[in-house]
């Protein structure tokens, strides 16, 4: 079974019905099961549904904690492998740790975020 690393941008997508909503649904679903997410990510999405939707934070927190994807906390490698990405690609601090999980993994990137067109990782994004 092949992992699938989700980025920060599909989780948003889908909580405030975001364009490519639909299309990041249905990618979860065909990859439940495979779903990795680093728990920098989780805190960015996090951060942002709380922004957002206050009065929803805590159903939508819930949701995506129960919501099958594994939350893998970074390591040291991680940590490295997220600072040179910062340094080689126009990503963000919470896309280098997707990056960088996608890398430990050795999967690809689901994603919203076309800043991931330049990495040297494979990446599922909308057509």
């Amino acid at each position: 079974m092949n992992h699938m690393v989700v980025d920060t941008s599909i989780i948003l997508a889908i909580y405030f019905s975001e364009p490519h909503a639909q299309w990041a649904t249905e990618q979860l679903n065909r990859h439940l099961g495979q779903l990795r997410m680093s728990t920098v990510n989780l805190a960015e999405a996090l951060i942002l549904i709380r922004d957002r939707q206050p009065t929803l934070a805590d159903d939508l927190q819930n949701r995506l904690l129960n919501s099958g994807i594994r939350f893998i906390p970074p390591d040291a490698t991680q940590a490295i492998v997220a600072a040179q990405a910062r340094l080689r690609f126009p990503l963000n601090l919470g896309d280098c740790f997707a990056y960088a999980l996608a890398t430990a993994e050795d999967c690809p990137i689901l994603t919203l975020d076309a800043d991931f067109r330049a990495v040297d990782r494979p990446t599922l994004l909308p057509p």
